[in-house]
């Protein structure tokens, strides 16, 4: 429970810097992803190069791992060197993943009634997941702000809804054990011994 409430603020946290600090935050988070493929790239050329006469590899190995190191390397400095063109590209995948999110929760509340009744006002905020990841799919190459500001809220409801759901299902869960747990005692007067 608790990596789903550190998982939700996390969610809120970054929703929040989308829609406030929406020009900055997606570069950076793309200029991330390049050092993700860069520095791997480098460990694979170096093992590559310190590797090439070792007996236990075949001949073409050395080869393909300089070949695949040096891709990831120019294709992380590409990243880095011009985030721009991927933040729009990233648009796309964090709509893909909103949608996806928004799907997910509908689908643990479905699942969630088998245990109690589900209100429907707790499939409000799935289904407006949904919508929003919808949203930024069919709009992901629009220059104005309003995607990155969707992203932003997308991720915020996404997170207070994670936590809203995981805190209801929690309590329920909770109580189904506290009433199944009750012992019944039931006592006899009847029986009383009379002396």
């Amino acid at each position: 429970m608790l990596n789903v409430i550190v998982r939700s603020v996390a969610t809120i946290i970054i929703g929040v810097l989308l829609v406030m600090q929406r020009e900055v935050i997606l570069p950076i988070i793309v200029q991330c992803i390049g050092a993700a493929f860069i520095l791997p790239g480098l460990f694979a050329l170096v093992s590559s190069l310190l590797n090439k006469k070792k007996a236990t590899m075949q001949k073409w190995q050395p080869t393909v791992m300089m070949l695949t190191s040096v891709g990831s390397i120019v294709f992380g400095l590409w990243l880095l060197l011009s985030p721009s063109f991927f933040v729009e590209i990233l648009m796309m995948l964090l709509g893909v993943l909103i949608t996806l999110h928004g799907l997910y929760q509908m689908m643990t509340l479905i699942l969630a009634r088998k245990y109690s009744s589900v209100p429907f006002v707790m499939f409000i905020m799935p289904l407006t997941l949904i919508i929003v990841g919808l949203a930024v799919l069919v709009n992901p190459f629009d220059a104005a702000s309003v995607p990155f500001v969707l992203l932003g809220v997308g991720a915020v409801i996404g997170g207070i809804s994670d936590l809203v759901n995981s805190l209801y299902i929690m309590y329920r869960r909770r109580k189904q054990r506290a009433s199944s747990d009750e012992t019944v005692i039931i006592i006899d007067d009847s029986k009383e011994a009379t002396h």
